[in-house]
């Protein structure tokens, strides 16, 4: 499988955004072990809402600050650098700090991706960036694990140790990413009222919709289940080796023809974890098995999902405000959830959310897979008519 040059020119950031990236699984670690399930939720509120306002922010300002994707992905790691290393790591600095990273880079990569790489390229290029970012990640992972080993379970290492690496890729990092047009909104809202955007709603909340809820729930199995920082650390090594060696062996065999293959057998992985994920409330072991298996297929889900996202922002209007209006679809949807598991888990035993949450998610990922289906192959008739 070859890379393109725009492929080379991106996967330098993809595998950065990968190695921050695993900051928050130690800062969900860190919060609930020190407030409880509560503030985790607290956090994951404010990170999504400050993810999708910094995508539509720097859209707006894009033009006035000549804000293309090479400068908006610097930002991505800039901003959430300093945060991290100048602020005082509670839960709504931390948060802003993770969700303007979230919420920066990913304008930046939907923008370049969608510019630079063709529908047959997309394939391809999930699987290179799928590789590049669990291989960063494990690193990132294991670094960090080692200082906790060796300088104790001190949270504002951790942070300092991420905010030098975003400030090092802000300044390092882009190089040779082609130069686009500024990012700029124009008429978002158009986008809302395109049926073909209505058809993916479901798909929407299947897939990222409760991306909070599952963020929390794997904060509260970890905090359950391990003793310290330095041993979710070394758990999470584990399983990122075990994604990485699966991504090795399945390296070459991605492609246009086999994209449904893909989502089926990544949706079974990943929802087969999530059942272990509510088993360990029970049997705390299960916490590692669920932590292998959500790391070897969650690359493989996370690939086919890269590409159902690109399928559907192939519809009409400025490609900025596509990517706006999904991202700010997608805050409603996750919000949302995310209130209503709160509001739930206030009459709930901790064991109970757990269970209850992770049963949830499991059935989310095998309708996932039936929407994706569906619109794989409404998609496919299209193009042959």
């Amino acid at each position: 499988m070859t890379v393109s040059a725009h492929e080379r020119a991106l996967l330098p950031g993809v595998a950065l955004q990968g190695a921050v990236g695993a900051l928050g699984g130690f800062i969900g670690f860190f919060i609930t072990a020190a407030y409880r399930v509560e503030a985790m939720f607290m956090f994951t509120a404010v990170m999504q809402t400050a993810a999708t306002a910094s995508i539509v922010l720097s859209y707006l300002a894009g033009p006035r600050l000549r804000l293309d994707g090479r400068r908006l992905l610097r930002l991505g790691f800039l901003l959430p650098g300093l945060l991290l290393l100048f602020g005082d790591g509670s839960v709504t600095v931390l948060g802003i700090a993770f969700g303007s990273f979230i919420g920066l880079t990913w304008g930046a990569r939907h923008w370049l991706e969608m510019l630079l790489l063709r529908d047959e390229e997309r394939d391809g290029y999930a699987a290179h960036s799928g590789a590049a970012t669990v291989a960063l990640s494990v690193a990132a992972t294991l670094a960090t694990t080692v200082l906790l080993a060796v300088a104790g379970e001190h949270s504002r290492l951790v942070y300092q140790l991420y905010g030098v690496l975003c400030i090092a890729g802000a300044f390092s990092l882009g190089k040779r990413i082609p130069r686009t047009e500024p990012v700029s909104l124009n008429r978002p809202l158009d986008v809302l009222r395109q049926p073909e955007f209505l058809a993916c709603l479901p798909l929407f909340f299947l897939e990222s919709g409760l991306f909070g809820i599952g963020q929390c729930l794997a904060s509260a199995g970890a905090a359950h289940s391990l003793g310290s920082a330095s041993d979710f650390g070394w758990v999470s090594t584990v399983a990122g080796m075990a994604a990485g060696a699966a991504l090795y062996v399945t390296r070459s065999r991605r492609g246009v023809e086999n994209r449904l293959r893909w989502l089926g057998g990544s949706c079974f992985v990943v929802g087969l974890s999530f059942v272990l994920l509510g088993a360990s409330a029970w049997l705390p072991g299960l916490f590692v098995v669920y932590s292998v298996l959500k790391a070897a297929g969650g690359p493989f889900l996370a690939a086919s999902e890269q590409v159902l996202n690109q399928r559907t922002l192939d519809i009409r209007g400025a490609l900025a405000d596509r990517i706006a209006a999904r991202e700010c679809v997608l805050w409603v949807l996750r919000m949302g959830s995310l209130l209503l598991f709160w509001g739930l888990t206030a009459h709930m035993k901790p064991m109970t959310v757990l269970v209850a949450g992770s049963f949830s998610l499991a059935v989310a990922t095998a309708l996932e897979y039936a929407f994706g289906k569906a619109l794989l192959w409404r998609r496919a008739v299209g193009q042959a008519v």
